[in-house]
């Protein structure tokens, strides 16, 4: 049962993280994250609370990836940053599949 429980918490995490990857939202769906109160529109305080979260994500991928934190971000701290990334991935992978053997 513990495995069961463990797999399907790194699966969800594992799926979300590609999610927000691709889209920039986690729900994949940019109206209905917007639209906080859900009646089917978008009004100007739920768009500018949009805009806020979606700049805070992005201060903060320009922040892991300004290593020396001097304000700027180079290439190769790009390069970087982009690399251990995907070695984090590889690594969740492998475990996933190490998990799944056993």
């Amino acid at each position: 049962m513990k495995k069961v429980i463990v797999f399907a918490a790194t699966l969800f995490l594992s799926m979300s993280g590609i999610a927000e990857d691709r889209t920039g939202s986690s729900k994949g769906d940019l109206f209905s994250e917007a639209d906080l109160d859900g009646d089917g529109r978008v009004s100007t305080e739920e768009h500018e609370v949009m805009i806020q979260e979606m700049a805070d994500r992005g201060r903060a991928r320009f922040n892991d990836m300004d290593v020396d934190g001097d304000g700027f971000v180079t290439r190769e701290e790009a390069k970087k940053n982009r690399r251990e990334k995907m070695k984090k991935r590889k690594l969740e992978r492998q475990k996933l599949k190490h998990f799944m053997e056993d």
